[in-house]
């Protein structure tokens, strides 16, 4: 059952002029603090009740079971925070990018706010990249850790790991599908600046880097009260353009 607010923001969508045609309209979007343990699925039935709240003029399917259509581009992982989260929705009456995106936020928290609603002129199929910040803290790290993280990212020895996909699981060379890395040390902050691939076809998860480091260094083993946050901060075409 729909509540009050839900009911009255339903009047006052109906209220507006109908398009000519359906458009389509991208919302750029993060995603952080605790909403990183939720997962896609979750976003996706959290994503549509918002929408529904704020009365968003909704384009839906017809027949039966006419639902709205909401795409989601390249999809979070578990325990990833990202400040560059992307979803298509249609629409079929009149509102401007600026309602949509303050309509939203009205509904949204801190945690999960709109960036920014516009018109997208490019496809998610055309997404290859994703940059991800990835800060390592601890009480204590080893003097050593920029050389080792160096020697495991940057010089010409395979990062063999056991990588999951829909098809099984097999034995894959990492390094292969990192585009670009850097690492850098302050006080007991190990900070971690990945380009993963992030395409159709190939994609690293994050937290394969996180589990080599732990597999090929001792920087887990010695630190004490480590912790780790993964951030990803941008995504990009195959000519490493930004994505939007």
């Amino acid at each position: 059952m729909l509540s009050k607010e839900e009911v009255k923001s339903c009047y006052s969508k109906f209220s507006r002029p109908m398009l000519d045609a359906p458009i389509t309209v991208r919302i750029k979007f993060c995603k952080v603090g605790n909403l990183q343990f939720i997962s896609h699925l979750d976003l996706q039935r959290s994503f549509h009740r918002i929408l529904v709240r704020s009365g968003i003029p909704m384009w839906y399917t017809k027949g039966f079971n006419p639902h709205a259509k909401l795409v989601f581009g390249l999809p979070l992982s578990v325990g990833t925070e990202s400040m560059c989260e992307f979803a298509d929705l249609k629409i079929e009456r009149e509102i401007t990018l600026d309602e949509i995106k303050d309509q939203l936020n009205a509904n949204l928290t801190d945690e999960m706010y709109v960036l920014e609603a516009y018109i997208p002129s490019r496809k998610f199929l055309e997404i290859s990249y994703a940059r991800y910040s990835i800060t390592i803290k601890s009480d204590h790290l080893p003097d050593n850790s920029l050389a080792q993280i160096a020697k495991l990212f940057f010089v010409s020895t395979p990062i063999m790991m056991t990588k999951r996909s829909k098809s099984g699981e097999k034995e894959v060379d990492i390094k292969s599908y990192i585009k670009d890395i850097a690492a850098n040390t302050d006080g007991n902050t190990l900070e971690i600046n990945a380009v993963l691939a992030a395409g159709n076809t190939e994609s690293l998860n994050p937290e394969y880097l996180v589990t080599a480091i732990k597999q090929n260094t001792d920087i887990f083993s010695d630190a004490q009260n480590i912790s780790y946050r993964i951030m990803r901060t941008d995504v990009y075409d195959a000519n490493m353009q930004q994505f939007r």
